[in-house]
Parts: structure tokens; sequence; C-alpha cells
């Protein structure tokens, strides 16, 4: 289990592929792969999300405009297997403190959930979940797929560090949360994204990575990115507004 996952600080980076192999050096000292990453080639795995957002766009909007408490909504899976449960995620920024919800449900209940339809609310997490997205109308906007390398603190602290690459989308207004199939598109990025993960205070060895690599803190919304390359090709930004996140 991410212990990082409930309430956490993130710092995101761009992270030039080159500088990849002396990250994993820095981190072999004090991190292993984590326990869906280990056993797995090169320590990755794929992770999908299906974005919802309402026809105004306003969660994405509140990532472009810079709100200081804004959150997303998302229903990640992580294969295509129909018996595999997925996950419904409220993801909450609060100034520079993240607070993540998620429940555990199964296709079906989402399917339905996506439908408009009643459905039982199978834990705290999924009700919230569901009421937010009810609130505001969401309805899916976005799928959006990478491949994440998956590091966790040896001593056992909530410290987690990911480097994510190969960040595509395919714009949906379907329920289709496949993480495979046809139709997915390149999300620009500058490099990886390499985001460390902690409870409380950055441990001194992932600060010391940071400034011996040279790296400077940024936002690195890939909802946003992945939505403002799809307008970008219609040649509107999602309001017909500006097309660049406030970063």
């Amino acid at each position: 289990m991410d212990r990082t996952l409930f309430s956490r600080y993130e710092l995101k980076y761009w992270l030039p592929a080159r500088l990849v192999p002396e990250v994993r050096a820095h981190l072999r000292p004090f991190c292993r792969p984590d326990r869906f990453a280990r056993f797995r080639a090169g320590n990755q795995y794929t992770i999908g999300s299906l974005y919802l957002d309402n026809p105004a766009f306003d969660l994405y909007r509140s990532t472009f405009e810079g709100h200081h408490n804004r959150f997303k909504l998302r229903i990640r899976a992580y294969d295509d297997d129909p018996s595999s449960p997925v996950f419904c995620e409220i993801k909450k920024r609060s100034n520079q403190v993240v607070r993540k919800r998620r429940a555990m449900v199964s296709r079906d209940v989402v399917a339905r959930f996506l439908a408009g339809e009643a459905v039982e609310t199978v834990s705290d997490d999924f009700r919230e979940f569901v009421q937010a997205a009810r609130r505001i109308g969401a309805r899916p906007a976005i799928r959006v797929r990478y491949q994440r390398e998956a590091y966790e603190s040896r001593t056992g602290d909530p410290v987690r560090v990911t480097m994510d690459s190969a960040v595509m989308h395919v714009p949906t207004v379907s329920s289709s949360l496949a993480v495979g199939g046809p139709g997915w598109q390149t999300t620009p990025t500058e490099g990886l994204i390499l985001e460390a993960k902690f409870t409380d205070r950055a441990p001194s060895w992932v600060t010391g990575m940071i400034r011996s690599l040279g790296l400077e803190r940024t936002s690195i919304p890939k909802y946003a990115l992945s939505l403002e390359e799809v307008m970008s090709l219609r040649g509107r930004g999602p309001w017909n507004g500006p097309r660049r996140a406030q970063m």
C-alpha cells in the first residue's frame, strides 16, 4: 500500500532522459522498486486514467488559472482484464498539500455510474467521488496513459519517487477505461516527469538529489497538458481561452 496516498506533498520536475541513470544511482542506497514495479521489466508498469470534467471544463480551468484549492476526478486502471477492479479517485490540492481519496470499484459498477444509473456507494471514498462528479455534472473528457518507474523508501518511511514517461492521450465521451487499443496520441512533454512524494518533510537525500541534478520544481498536470494538445489541434482552447496551463 502507498502510505503517501492520502495526504502528502508532491514535488514535480521535468527530467531529461539523459539524467535517468543518475537518478537511479542516487536512489539505489535509499529506495527499492515498489511492490508493483519490482517484478516488471525496467521496474515499470502502465497506468491509465479516465479523467472526468463538466462541459465547461471547470476542473481544467482551475488548473489553468492556478487555483490554490482545486480537485481532479479520475478513474484509474492498470490493465484491460475485465475481472480486475479500477480505482475512482478524487485528488484535492490545498496550496502545497495533496489529499487523495481512492475507492476500489468493480468495472461493472463504474460502467453503470458513468451511464447515469443509480449505484451502491460501496465505501465512503466512492460515495464522495460520486457526489462530487454529480455535483458538477462531470462526464468523461479524456483518457491518459503513461509508463511509471516507481520506487519506495527501503526503511519503510512514507516516501516515493516516480519517473513517468511515454505520456499519451485519447479524447473520449465514452465510459471506456481501456489502457490498450487504438487512437492514442503522444502528449508532448519535456522529457520524463520526476515526482517525489512524502507526508512531512522531504528527506535530505531527495533534496540533495534534486540539487545535484540542477532540477527546478514546476507544475506538470498530465490531464491539462493532454487536453490542451487535443484542443490545439482543433484550433482552440477548451473555452476559447489561452492554451497553456499555468505552471
